[in-house]
């Protein structure tokens, strides 16, 4: 029983010594730290979401770093790369999401990314945080009747993931690129018609406004662009404002705006 209490109080003396001893030169703080990041606004918004208990314990900082990313990661435009350099170096990195398309649906804006993250466009994170800016591109106009391109617009979360089909928003927009109409595109619009997709390119060359009507889920651009662009150069000293519709599996529409017609109905 003396040898126990012996060994309990010598462990106690030891525990209260190692106690003392960190809280003197507080070993596990989260000093050794290092941000990187080019807006101060990034880093002052990094720093308010780390607790008093995480910058005083780093093992807790690691413990929970993955609940610290998701929080900054959905509630701010901005990526977070937590990284290690042995064992009390830590490096965080903040970069701001980067607008590859802006999408329009119903009265609001959003931002898309090329990893498919949607946010409200007008934010006012977007104005504050250096980095983010509007898309180069043509804006997409979505349908009122199709579904919100984000999956909870009204939520908390401000960065999430969309809903919208990022292949076909790829495809689109190389399309455009690989077709030469992208400097000449001013909107795109996306419905949907008999359960596909259906574009309709607005495009303004020279004085003169051109419809173009193109089948969202058929990679038809290559073939349809060296046709249209025919069609235009015949059509250059017209002077009037037409509707290309290519919805049709063997012929290309061509009508003034005024022309009859379900537009994109491919019959």
């Amino acid at each position: 029983m003396g040898k126990f209490l012996f060994f309990l109080l010598l462990t106690a003396f030891f525990s209260g010594a190692a106690v003392s001893t960190e809280g003197y030169f507080q070993f596990f703080s989260l000093d050794s730290l290092v941000v990187k990041v080019e807006d101060p606004v990034a880093e002052s918004f990094f720093w308010k979401n780390i607790g008093p208990d995480e910058l005083r314990f780093w093992p807790l900082f690691l413990w929970r770093a993955d609940e610290l990313k998701k929080k900054i990661e959905t509630e701010s435009p901005l990526s977070l790369k937590l990284t290690g350099n042995g064992v009390f170096r830590f490096y965080a990195e903040l970069m701001p999401l980067q607008p590859w398309i802006l999408v329009h649906w119903k009265d609001k804006n959003f931002y898309l990314t090329k990893d498919g993250l949607i946010w409200d466009a007008g934010h006012s994170l977007n104005k504050s945080l250096a980095g983010i800016k509007d898309p180069e591109g043509p804006p997409f106009f979505l349908a009122d009747d199709l579904p919100s391109p984000s999956q909870d617009p009204d939520g908390e979360n401000l960065v999430m993931k969309s809903v919208l089909p990022v292949e076909f928003f790829a495809d689109w927009v190389e399309g455009l690129e690989t077709s030469g109409w992208m400097p000449h595109t001013e909107t795109v619009e996306v419905s949907r018609r008999e359960g596909r997709y259906l574009l309709s390119l607005n495009l303004k060359i020279r004085s003169r406004t051109v419809r173009i009507l193109l089948r969202g889920d058929v990679p038809r651009w290559k073939d349809l662009s060296s046709a249209v662009s025919q069609i235009l150069h015949q059509l250059q000293f017209s002077g009037e404002n037409i509707i290309i519709d290519t919805t049709y599996t063997d012929r290309i529409i061509v009508r003034n705006v005024a022309g009859g017609g379900q537009e994109g109905s491919g019959k």
